[in-house]
């Protein structure tokens, strides 16, 4: 079987889109005898699509590239479902945050990801989501057919692992190129709204005058809509020195902030899957966790699971954790045995399955 597979999002800065294309295309044929077609528009700036491009990179470039005879089925691991590509066609959707939080993005945005976007799933012959939740998103707001839907969670790179002996010091060089102390709180994800990092930087404020915390919090990743409001929020509860603005760390780096941190924060109001707390479990890094949407699949019991909005909840917990090994040993012990439950193996042949399934539904 030869599948078209949208490359775009794999090449340049990779964000959780791209590592699930990269990923898909490492393992899949590690499990099968799949081949892939690796279909990606002409590189941009920093492999960047604005709006109106990537609409016409999804319903005609890569569209058209799909017609190729040798060209079995058809693979969109991200975004808008193709409508003319002549092929079974298979889409991953990772979420509808566009189409659930429409304030968060710009009128060009909601129109294509929020409103376009959602209507041609219709299109496909089968889609693959992260989560049971996101599935549910897709049947209650969408009017999709559950049988159209199949949950296929993700994994963690193997790269993300307990610290080593030999990896101290690359952490204290990845540390002090981004002016980070030892004792820190990380948050890893783009810069937005639904991200809840206000809210993170209040609790955090708190924490540090009524817990006499020594950690500093990390909040690495891409600017998105709204950020600058963080640095604006640090700066009124007065611990500019204390919250680190990273911005994008190069591969190698996150793991080893990750593995060294005192927790993972993920206050998140909204997330299709939850790849960084999964990403720091398997780093036996415990995780301080918002209990809405699909994180507590990911995160199960290992971690602490708390209301996003509850400002004292997330002070005592970050409390509790900075000033207890033993209890930071429990979750890490946790959140390790756990996260052996995820593997991009398990994914690679589930995902083979639905091809497999929409190929012979063609051929009938």
């Amino acid at each position: 079987m030869n599948v078209a597979i949208n490359t775009q999002t794999a090449a340049g800065q990779k964000s959780g889109f791209g590592w699930y294309v990269h990923n898909l295309l490492e393992y899949i044929p590690k499990v099968s005898e799949v081949t892939f077609t690796e279909i990606a528009p002409e590189a941009t700036e920093k492999n960047h699509l604005s709006t109106p491009q990537r609409f016409f990179w999804d319903q005609y470039g890569f569209a058209n590239a799909c017609r190729r005879p040798e060209i079995d089925l058809v693979h969109q691991p991200c975004f808008s479902a193709p409508l003319f590509t002549g092929k079974p066609l298979v889409v991953t959707s990772h979420d509808i945050i566009p189409y659930l939080f429409p304030q968060n993005f710009s009128l060009p945005s909601r129109l294509y990801f929020g409103n376009f976007m959602t209507f041609s799933y219709r299109a496909a012959d089968h889609i693959i989501v992260d989560a049971e939740h996101t599935k549910n998103d897709l049947i209650t707001h969408l009017g999709l057919a559950a049988e159209k839907i199949t949950v296929i969670p993700l994994a963690a790179s193997p790269v993300y692992h307990p610290l080593t002996e030999v990896e101290q010091p690359l952490l204290k060089k990845t540390r002090l190129a981004n002016g980070i102390g030892k004792k820190y709180f990380i948050h890893v994800g783009t810069l937005e709204p639904r991200k809840n990092l206000q809210f993170l930087i209040q609790a955090f404020a708190k924490a540090k005058r009524e817990g006499c915390i020594d950690e500093q919090l990390v909040i690495t990743g891409k600017r998105g809509w709204g950020f600058e409001e963080l640095f604006a929020e640090a700066k009124r509860q007065h611990i500019e020195e204390s919250v680190i603005f990273t911005g994008y760390v190069a591969d190698a780096g996150i793991p080893l902030l990750m593995a060294g941190a005192t927790a993972f924060l993920m206050p998140s109001l909204y997330e299709g899957f939850g790849m960084p707390p999964l990403e720091a479990m398997r780093c036996g890094t415990p995780v301080i966790s918002s209990d809405r949407s699909s994180l507590p699949e990911v995160v199960g019991e290992t971690g602490i699971l708390l209301d996003p909005t509850d400002l004292n909840g997330w002070v005592t917990a970050m409390v509790e954790i900075s000033g207890s090994p033993k209890k930071r040993q429990e979750l890490s012990a946790l959140a390790l045995k756990r996260a052996k439950t995820f593997s991009w193996e398990k994914t690679a042949k589930l995902t083979v399955e639905v091809y497999e399934k929409v190929l012979r539904a063609h051929t009938l």
